[in-house]
């Protein structure tokens, strides 16, 4: 699998949360899950040219995101370990987002793109499991 076959995504960042405002009902777009089968297999074909990726929705990606794999752990027991440092709550599911992916490569460039499919599970499948 290649990069040039993802459509690439801006990440944002919601200051104050529009998405979810407790006592109102939550946004009902779609169901789109990360494509963890995907995810994998574009690690795993590229990880000579990757230093890390990290998974999220792109909507909220501050909030959301939580790191993958990276050059020296290799896959990660699952997003926001104790390894990651940032506090943020991985999501892998949203019904009004798009779930994506940030990559860092060994050439110190970065992007991010859609990777998603239908579905609501938020779990993280990447290890195989």
């Amino acid at each position: 699998m290649r990069f040039q076959d993802l459509v690439p995504i801006e990440l944002n960042v919601i200051e104050s949360s529009t998405v979810y405002q407790p006592g109102k009902p939550r946004p009902k777009q779609h169901d789109w899950q990360i494509d963890w089968d995907r995810l994998r297999q574009l690690i795993l074909d590229n990880d000579e040219r990757l230093d890390e990726v990290k998974a999220g929705i792109a909507e909220d990606w501050v909030r959301t995101h939580g790191t993958v794999w990276d050059r020296t752990r290799g896959f990660y027991r699952k997003p926001n370990d104790s390894y990651d440092y940032d506090d943020t709550v991985f999501w892998g599911y949203s019904s009004w987002g798009t779930p994506a992916i940030s990559v860092i490569f060994a050439d110190e460039t970065e992007a991010s793109y859609q990777l998603y499919k239908e579905g609501m599970d938020y779990n993280y499948h990447y290890l195989g499991k």
